[in-house]
This record gives C-alpha cells, sequence and structure tokens, in this order.
C-alpha cells in the first residue's frame, strides 16, 4: 500500500497532490519541522532520558544509502540521455516536454529530502545535542524548500540542477554510509577514521557545483533568472558555513 501511494504520487497529476494544491501545507511542516528540532524538542527532552533508537538509526541510515543510489542512477541516465538539452531555453518547448517526463524524479527527490528531515528529529530524541547544528538545520530546510519549489515550477529549473543534484546524491550517499556505520555502535569507531573527510569532500562538492553553475552562464548555456541566482547564492552560503566548520573542528 506504501508502494502504490509513492508511485501514485511520483505519477498522477501533480496539480491534484495535496503536497501542492495546498500552498500552506509544505510550509506548515517545514515551520513545524524547526519549531520541533529548535525549541519544542528540546524542551521536551530536558528533563528525560534519550531514546535508544540504534536499531531504527541502523535501518534509516542504510535506507537512506539505498535510496540515494537509487535516485544517482536515476539521475545519472536522465543527465546522460538529455544531455543535449542542457543549453535549451526554459521556454523551449522541448526542454518543457523534456522536465515534463522527468517530473516523476523531481517528486521522489522531494519525498526524499522531506524524509532526510528525521535527521534532525532523532538528533533532539537522542538528545545529541553536540550534533544539533544550525549549518545542517538550515542545509536540510533550504535543500527542502528548494525541492519543493523546483517541482513547482518546472519552467525554472535549469538543466544544470540535474548536475547539481547528482553530485549532492554522491556526497549523500557517502554521508549515510558513515551514518550507518557509526549507528551499528561503538565497536565501529576504530573503521570510521575517515571522519575528518566527510567534511572536505561536501566542501568539494559545492566548489565543483559553483565551477559547473559558473560554467554553464559564462559560456551562454545559461540566462541569469530568479532560480540561476538563488542556487549560486545558496551554494556559495552553505560552502563558507562548511568552511567554517572544517576550520573550527580541524585547524585548530
Amino acid at each position: 500500500m506504501i508502494l502504490d501511494s509513492i508511485s501514485d504520487f511520483l505519477n498522477k497529476d501533480i496539480e491534484n497532490k495535496l503536497l501542492f494544491k495546498n500552498d500552506y501545507l509544505f510550509p506548515s511542516i517545514l515551520i513545524s519541522y524547526i519549531l520541533f528540532v529548535t525549541w519544542i524538542g528540546p524542551s521536551l527532552m530536558i528533563t528525560r532520558k534519550p531514546f535508544k533508537l540504534r536499531g531504527i538509526m541502523v535501518v534509516y541510515n542504510f535506507i537512506e544509502v539505498c535510496v540515494n543510489i537509487y535516485v544517482f542512477k536515476w539521475i545519472f541516465s536522465t543527465t546522460i540521455f538529455y544531455w543535449h538539452a542542457r543549453c535549451l531555453l526554459f521556454e523551449d518547448p522541448e526542454y518543457l516536454a523534456i522536465y515534463k517526463k522527468t517530473l516523476p524524479l523531481w517528486r521522489f527527490i522531494l519525498l526524499n529530502k522531506m524524509f532526510e528531515l528525521w535527521d534532525m528529529v532523532f538528533i533532539v530524541l537522542r538528545k545529541k545535542w553536540n550534533q544539533l547544528s544550525g549549518l545542517h538545520i538550515i542545509h536540510h530546510s533550504i535543500v527542502c524548500s528548494m525541492a519543493w519549489w523546483f517541482t513547482r515550477n518546472p519552467s525554472r529549473t535549469g538543466f544544470y540542477f540535474f548536475v547539481v543534484l547528482g553530485i549532492n546524491i554522491v556526497v549523500h550517499t557517502v554521508l549515510y554510509t558513515y551514518y550507518g556505520l557509526s549507528s551499528i555502535g561503538p565497536h565501529m569507531e576504530k573503521y570510521l577514521w575517515w571522519k575528518k573527510y566527510l567534511t572536505a569532500l561536501q566542501i568539494g562538492q559545492f566548489v565543483v557545483d559553483i565551477a559547473y553553475v559558473s560554467f554553464e552562464v559564462l559560456t551562454g548555456c545559461k540566462t541569469v533568472g530568479i532560480s540561476e541566482i538563488i542556487t549560486f547564492a545558496f551554494i556559495t552560503y552553505l560552502l563558507i558555513l562548511f568552511l567554517n566548520l572544517y576550520k573550527e573542528k580541524y585547524c585548530k
């Protein structure tokens, strides 16, 4: 039944989906999430013992590994197949037709980004306050918002977003592999010496993203519009935040 519901969400008319039909539903979900992880959750947990969610965390993280591998294969094959369309303008009928064909992919990505909001919820329930950072809350919230906005506005989503998202999915596969292994137990710590390089990998991701988007614009492959400005500003903002995080953790 769950799989049937997901299939229905991915493949039927988007106008009839409650998540898009109601302009206030998604913002309400996101605001509720932010309030819970920053205020409500910590307030409720302050006098309670942390939940032991090891089994749930292991399953959750390895589900995310599998989902991200599946999404990457989907993005990679779509990008290669439609590579000829990377320089088409938003208004081009061929581009709009291609985007319409890829809407199930975008919807699946949106569902997954919403599912990833559980990351911070688990942190709150386990009282891992050292892992509760504004950086990750901002990252999850904005990425989820962008996925929702781009799914609702197919004529404003550039082809470059496939490339940027494909790189992001690769990084997330590595991240959730690390999280999954670390959630198994303390005895896995000796195998996780590569934690330091996760932040470096994320920084590298943003550098490549900025370089690619800049190349697309400077070569005339894409015109600069609101979606390009938002994407470029967001990636640059994340790059600065992750550089500061790396400096604080590993450059002392």
